[in-house]
């Protein structure tokens, strides 16, 4: 029968977590709990050590990240059960780099029926059809696509996006955990990114800090695969684009060809910047976004005045994940989980109102979004609730989007007073040497184990702060947030300032207390 990817997914959330109740593996993969156990019964056949194990209603993993990806490069395609859906990337991958594919050689090579390929072919069409593309025949050689050409990129960068790591040194690698035709589909594009990615990491440091922006970690190699994939497959006339897009993307300066650029501000703005950019008006998004933000906050226990940094805030997230969507891109974050049961209701009311976007662009909510959403929802929260001017300088290294990180500052200043220094992802490590700062923050024990090598005051902590984390902080010289001001001093700091000063002096200097 063999492994398949939903049976190593499995492994890897348990040894993840080393140990969890069956039943919430059970619900995580909405499967029952037998299936479970029969899955992880099919997982221990293939190693000499049983990788997990259950003893009373837990499931219990000792094997580390490494024996992990050992386990994973073991697997032969002998002993792997393939599905449709990862078939048809290498066929996509290969056509793209190709230019063609035998499709007969090719599932041969599988050890695969005639009836499987034809089976698959007929999935490869559907899905090709979703994205304005086409499959067709090339005599004498095999399958190829026709279509639009940016839909095409796009589709294949989502393909390899999770299937490589970008390095501190600039280098692109596959991914140690991909599975065997993961690993296929990698190879396919190897020779094309080791040739270009050179060049595309100085043309993208290059706009970055002409800038002044910095991308979180998949953003950052989403664009980097853009890029190795203009320089590869130079734009010519006789490609098809399509620019019908929901929305009109971004005018900024990334290449001097005016077609060119023209394509880069559509990839652009498909990205998570540190900073949100100012998105060309669109009166009906600004509009629909008006109308989720009073409903939410109208259904909130607590409701808060409505001010325009929060509508700018929900615009530009719809603004980014309307195009990514027209395009059946996906960001999706495994670092933060569980948003939904920290914030039920919450989560359930940001899920009633999020009909306004499917009617008006057809844009329908994953829990990616939903999740996202009620973080930058409570975050404002807990901004409006109604000082200790000595607070740690702290940074972020993370790969999580930058409306989340911005929940867990929101968060954390709850507890402890600190000053935040910036965001980084985690091939940006080198910037940390221009700073001032105390302490990084990290989420992930693999980060976190990069950074201890390299004796750097990091601390791992949860993303949704537990009393545990706040203690460890308190032992690590953080000092607990005080909201009283001493009168006389506060007085001192404000005087002979206008009105206006004094609105910009609190804002920049107390953000923390002043909304």
């Amino acid at each position: 029968m063999g492994l398949s990817y939903d049976d190593l997914s499995l492994l890897r959330f348990i040894q993840k977590r080393q140990s969890i109740p069956l039943h919430k593996v059970a619900m995580q993969f909405e499967k029952n709990e037998i299936s479970i156990r029969r899955a992880i019964e099919q997982i221990n056949l293939y190693s000499a050590a049983p990788m997990i194990e259950i003893k009373k209603g837990w499931c219990l993993s000792r094997v580390s990240y490494k024996e992990f990806v050992d386990f994973i490069k073991g697997i032969s395609m002998e002993d792997y059960a393939s599905s449709w859906a990862e078939r048809i990337r290498v066929v996509i991958v290969t056509i793209f780099f190709q230019g063609y594919v035998n499709a007969s050689s090719l599932y041969e090579s599988w050890g695969l029926s005639l009836t499987t390929k034809k089976q698959d072919t007929a999935n490869l069409r559907r899905l090709l059809s979703d994205h304005g593309l086409q499959l067709v025949t090339l005599k004498k050689k095999g399958l190829s696509i026709e279509g639009d050409e940016l839909q095409l990129r796009f589709l294949v960068i989502d393909i390899l996006h999770p299937l490589l790591e970008f390095t501190d040194e600039n280098r692109i690698e596959a991914r140690f955990a991909n599975t065997p035709l993961e690993k296929q589909s990698y190879d396919q594009a190897a020779d094309c990114l080791q040739k270009t990615s050179g060049s595309a990491v100085e043309q993208l440091n290059a706009f970055l800090a002409d800038a002044g922006l910095s991308l979180n970690y998949p953003s950052k190699k989403f664009l980097l695969l853009f890029i190795c994939l203009m320089q590869s497959r130079p734009i010519d006339e006789s490609m098809q684009l399509s620019y019908r897009l929901p929305l009109a993307p971004l005018n900024m300066h990334f290449s001097d060809n005016p077609r060119e650029n023209r394509l880069y501000n559509v990839a652009l703005s498909m990205l998570n910047f540190s900073r949100s950019l100012e998105f060309p008006f669109d009166g009906r998004l600004w509009q629909t976004t008006e109308q989720f933000a009073e409903q939410v906050v109208a259904s909130l226990p607590e409701p808060f005045s409505i001010r325009e940094e929060f509508l700018d805030e929900l615009y530009s997230y719809f603004y980014r994940e309307i195009t990514l969507s027209h395009f059946h891109c996906t960001f999706v974050d495994k670092t933060v989980e569980n948003t939904r049961e920290q914030f039920l209701n919450l989560y359930q009311i940001i899920q009633k109102y999020g009909v306004y976007f499917k009617a008006a662009y057809n844009f329908s909510f994953m829990d990616e979004h939903f999740s996202t959403l009620t973080l930058l929802v409570q975050k404002h929260v807990l901004r409006n609730r109604i000082v200790d001017r000595h607070r740690k300088k702290i940074v972020v290294v993370t790969s999580i989007n930058f409306e989340r990180v911005s929940f867990f500052l929101e968060q954390i200043r709850e507890y402890v007073a600190l000053e935040w220094k910036g965001t980084f992802n985690i091939n940006e490590i080198h910037r940390l040497e221009e700073l001032e700062y105390d302490c990084i923050f990290c989420f992930s024990s693999r980060i976190y184990n990069i950074l201890s090598a390299q004796n750097l005051p990091v601390i791992r902590l949860n993303f949704f702060v537990s009393q545990e984390d706040i203690d460890r902080l308190l032992t690590r010289g953080f000092s607990t947030l005080k909201h009283r001001f001493l009168t006389s001093s506060f007085v001192l700091e404000l005087a002979g300032k206008s009105e206006r000063e004094i609105v910009e002096y609190l804002k920049e200097q107390y953000g923390d207390y002043f909304v």
